[in-house]
């Protein structure tokens, strides 16, 4: 492709009926079982995926067009302002509201930190931004919330009197997360929670103050805490990766390279650190269309309900992945301690409601089998990880979920694109391609054409790379785009 402008000039050739009954002719059902009989089980599996995913990828117009990638995988949440604000791993970047020529008015049901509500209020647009995190969701709502100087006066001060505040005030409530003395060295919880104390005493009477100031404090937690975010959780920093496995530091030294000799001057030094580079970010808000902006917590499953009526020129989400992570697991730390849940059945609601793309999902809900899908899962290793965990269930109900949002954005975009932002995966030998499965779906879901774009190539996971030689087409970063 050599130009963006492309993506919507694509001559789709297949009628919607071709699209919605595919057929794959395979011999997938020979399956693991007996392949083991056959004594030859890779080979005869590889031949078996093969059947299947050509003609997968054969159903839908499949563009590359790897200048997008760095939009759609963007660094530059961890740098740009008002972005930086919160650490939150899976972003991308609002340029696509002009890559993907969104239009006026854009729909977001999975908008995690806000990338296109405030793409959309630089660029004198519209947004209506849904998340089910409500950490997510809070902070977007922050930064779509310009402090009057009369706040912004009251937050400076703040700043100047961390170090007496902290004094002052009492600590908050400790959470009843069962780790809770765990995540942070016992000086630097003292000073976590009287700064929370603080936060909520001083500007009891200032709202978006407070909100502002909350938003620094929480997105402090992780660098003064003796956790950090990776992979499917949090590890500790008192163990260290070292040749495939994790061993102990020793107590007290990792400490004090981590904080140094005063915790608490740590800590005071990084919450104004954070006050100050979220101020010197404000001046984003003198331009733009701030109050045309919506946030939403809420399910992607209600969002009709959300939107109340409204339509929208586009569609754009990256939903979770389907790779097992609980991004709930992760954000525990912090949807504790900032009350965002009280109880493990707070957390368990917040789970249960999401998109069954994690092992900690609803699996009660109804899940409809997709055929070319099952002959996938006919095809997986059933002594593997992937399998014992329910992989299978899982890209059932994951597929199932998705037709249910795609079914909404049909109603909310009638006369506008949809733009899904998906990666495929690989599980127990086979590779799940979601993109094509989310075409799939949203050809169900009442889309008239779909083509898939691809923008980047994924890595596979050194456990599967061996089994997987010679399929590495197949993982990519794709954006399907449904008309």
């Amino acid at each position: 492709m050599n130009s963006t402008h492309q993506l919507h000039e694509i001559a789709y050739s297949q009628a919607k009926e071709a699209q919605t009954n595919v057929v794959i002719q395979s011999d997938a059902v020979v399956g693991i079982e007996s392949c083991v009989k056959q004594g030859n089980v890779v080979p005869q599996v590889h031949k078996s995926l093969k059947n299947i995913l050509e003609p997968l990828d054969a159903n839908y117009p499949i563009e590359q067009c790897l200048d997008l990638g760095q939009f759609v995988h963007w660094r530059g949440n961890a740098t740009s302002p008002m972005h930086r604000w919160l650490r939150y791993r899976e972003a991308y970047s609002p340029e696509l509201i002009d890559k993907l020529q969104l239009g006026n008015r854009i729909l977001d049901p999975f908008s995690g930190c806000g990338s296109i509500p405030i793409g959309a209020a630089i660029r004198g647009k519209s947004a209506f931004g849904i998340d089910l995190n409500p950490i997510a969701a809070f902070s977007t709502k922050v930064k779509l919330t310009p402090l009057r100087p009369r706040s912004i006066r009251g937050v400076e001060k703040f700043i100047k009197d961390i170090p007496q505040l902290l004094s002052m005030h009492e600590r908050w409530p400790l959470p009843e997360l069962s780790i809770s003395e765990k995540v942070f060295e016992p000086e630097m919880l003292d000073s976590v929670l009287r700064a929370r104390a603080a936060i909520e005493r001083v500007f009891e009477r200032d709202q978006q103050a407070r909100d502002f100031v909350f938003l620094a404090w929480l997105a402090i937690l992780e660098g003064v805490g003796s956790y950090f975010k990776e992979g499917n959780g949090i590890k500790y920093r008192n163990k260290k990766r070292q040749k495939g496995k994790y061993e102990d530091r020793l107590d007290g030294e990792w400490q004090l390279a981590r904080f140094g000799p005063d915790q608490r001057s740590f800590f005071q030094e990084a919450f104004a650190r954070q006050l100050q580079m979220m101020l010197e970010d404000a001046v984003e808000w003198g331009i733009g269309s701030w109050d045309d902006q919506r946030v939403a917590e809420g399910s992607a499953f209600n969002l009709l309900d959300l939107i109340d009526g409204e339509t929208f020129d586009s569609v754009i989400f990256s939903p979770p992945y389907a790779n097992r992570f609980d991004y709930f697991e992760s954000f525990k730390v912090e949807l504790w301690f900032g009350n965002f849940v009280n109880s493990y059945s707070d957390l368990n609601a917040l789970r249960k409601a999401s998109l069954r793309s994690h092992l900690n999902a609803d699996f009660k809900r109804p899940a409809d089998n997709l055929a070319p899908l099952e002959e996938l899962i006919g095809l997986m290793d059933r002594d593997s990880s992937s399998w014992r965990m329910g992989v299978p269930d899982l890209m059932r109900g994951y597929f199932h979920d998705m037709r249910m949002v795609l079914r909404q954005c049909r109603q909310a975009a009638p006369n506008g694109r949809c733009h899904v932002v998906v990666g495929n995966s690989a599980f127990a030998g086979v590779i799940i391609p979601t993109d094509v499965f989310t075409a799939m779906v949203g050809i169900q879901a009442g889309f008239n054409r779909a083509t898939i774009v691809e923008t980047r190539h994924l890595t596979v996971a050194p456990q599967q790379r061996n089994r997987l030689r010679g399929f590495e087409k197949y993982m990519r970063e794709s954006i399907v785009i449904l008309e």
